[in-house]
Parts: structure tokens; C-alpha cells; sequence
């Protein structure tokens, strides 16, 4: 089977010895079918088993030869199959990145934000004016009877309307149902201060509780993101300081091996 020579493109006979499969790098006369690949090598290098070949560009998933670069031209129809898979995945994956692009960029826009804010607003109030109806009736029904409900149906829907456009605006998105629940709380807290401990009139208890648990959580909010800021411009100060220091031991240990170097060179003058 290796009685025959092969001949390369440039004219010239490689005997049957010397020609070697360039996959598998083992003599073609010992392994099976000789596939030679029409592209741009010449002579041995266009050489190499039909079967190593259809595995090693069927690894690939694609038609470029690894030496020239260029198309093989009458590669096997199996392999035509499989890149056509491989570039069908390769679509999907790019079609996925760029939907999770667009995802990301559809969330990191301030308007797209503001706008997904505004449509939560709507079960913000429902959902805050029925807490804080519950809990003036439940607050005031021991003392004033069923008088309670008057008072605290239209304190209900007015506390639930500033505590929804309070928490929209003071905070992040997904910090809105956070800061809602925690300025709640603080209400009910100084309400029950207010009318329970102090004993004062119900109107007046409800407004001052409302303005003090609005006013401690504005407070506490702007406090924390002050200090969030302050607590950012130190660590940017510190790794400025730290890189500088790097910067500045580096120069130094350039400028003493200068000096050792132009001390030894003057010493051996």
C-alpha cells in the first residue's frame, strides 16, 4: 500500500516514506484513506488520513486550515453538518448576550427606573393605607368606640399617600418596600408613645407621630447615605495613597540601583 508516491502542488514527488499524516503525524501507508486538502499548502502539508482530518475539523467547527489559513475545499459532507450546528450555536449565543445587553442597559437607564418606580407606586398606597387603617382602628377603638373609624379612614389614606411618595423618592427601587416598612413602624411606634403612654388627643397624637416617624426616617436615611458617600471618598483616598506609595518605592528603587550601578562602574574605571 505504500509502493506509490504522492505528488504535491508544486510538482514535485514526496516518497511514500516520508509522507506522514500532518494530524496524527504517523505514516499515511498505516492508517486508512489519504485525504489530500485543497487549500493553500503544497507538498506534505496537504496531506493527512481522510479519518483524522473529519475528527480534527469536526473538533474545530470550522473549514480554515491551521497552516494557510484558507478554506479546504473538499472536506467531507459530515462536516459541513456539524459546522452548521456549531454556527447555529454560535448565533444563539450571541443572540443571548445581546438580549442580556439589552436587559442590563433597560435596567441601568435612570428613566427606565423611574418609570418601573411609578408603576409600584399604585400598590404602595393601596397597600400602606390599609396598614395604617388597621392600625388606627385597632389604636383607637378601646377609647373612642366606632368614632374610630372616622378618624382613621381619612388619616389612613392621607398617611398612605405621603409614606408611598416619601419612600419613592428618598430611596433606590428596590429599597422602596424597605424604607415603606421601617417608616411604618417608626409611626406606629411614636403613636403608640403619643396616645397610649402620654395619654394625648388622638388627632394630635396621629399628627405628631406622623411627623416624627417621617422626619426620623428621612433623617436616618440621609444620614446613611452620607455616610455611605464619605465612607467611598476614604476608600478612594486610601487606594490613591496606596498607589502613589507604590509609585513612589519604585521610582526609589530605580533611582538607588542607578546609583549603585554608576558607583560600581565608576569603581571599575
Amino acid at each position: 500500500m505504500c509502493g506509490h508516491n504522492t505528488d504535491g502542488d508544486d510538482g514535485e514527488d514526496i516518497p511514500a516514506e516520508d509522507a506522514v499524516c500532518r494530524i496524527c503525524l504517523v505514516e499515511l501507508c498505516e492508517g486508512g484513506e489519504t485525504l489530500k486538502m485543497e487549500c493553500s499548502c503544497k507538498g506534505e502539508l496537504a496531506l493527512a488520513h481522510q479519518e483524522c482530518a473529519i475528527k480534527w475539523f469536526s473538533i474545530k467547527g470550522n473549514k480554515n486550515c491551521d497552516v494557510c489559513n484558507q478554506e479546504v475545499q473538499n472536506l467531507p459532507v459530515t462536516l459541513l453538518r456539524i459546522e452548521s450546528v456549531h454556527s447555529l450555536n454560535v448565533h444563539r449565543i450571541r443572540a443571548s448576550e445581546t438580549a442580556q445587553q439589552y436587559r442590563q442597559a433597560m435596567f441601568s437607564d435612570p428613566a427606565v427606573n423611574l418609570i418601573r418606580v411609578w408603576q409600584d407606586v399604585p400598590v404602595l398606597v393601596i397597600i400602606s393605607m390599609l396598614a395604617y387603617f388597621c392600625f388606627l382602628e385597632q389604636l383607637l377603638v378601646t377609647k373612642m368606640g366606632t368614632g374610630a373609624i372616622a378618624i382613621s379612614l381619612p388619616f389612613s389614606c392621607i398617611l398612605g399617600l405621603l409614606a408611598s411618595m416619601t419612600s419613592s423618592t428618598m430611596v433606590l427601587r428596590r429599597f422602596v418596600w424597605v424604607y415603606a416598612s421601617i417608616q411604618f413602624g417608626l409611626v406606629v411606634l411614636f403613636a403608640h408613645i403619643f396616645y397610649s403612654v402620654l395619654h394625648i388627643h388622638a388627632v394630635l397624637s396621629i399628627l405628631l407621630s406622623t411627623f416624627a416617624g417621617f422626619g426620623v426616617a428621612m433623617s436616618g436615611n440621609s444620614i446613611l447615605v452620607e455616610f455611605l458617600r464619605w465612607r467611598r471618598r476614604r476608600h478612594a483616598q486610601l487606594d490613591l495613597l496606596q498607589s502613589q506609595a507604590i509609585v513612589q518605592s519604585d521610582t526609589s528603587a530605580e533611582a538607588q540601583n542607578l546609583h549603585e550601578g554608576e558607583t560600581h562602574n565608576s569603581t571599575l574605571q
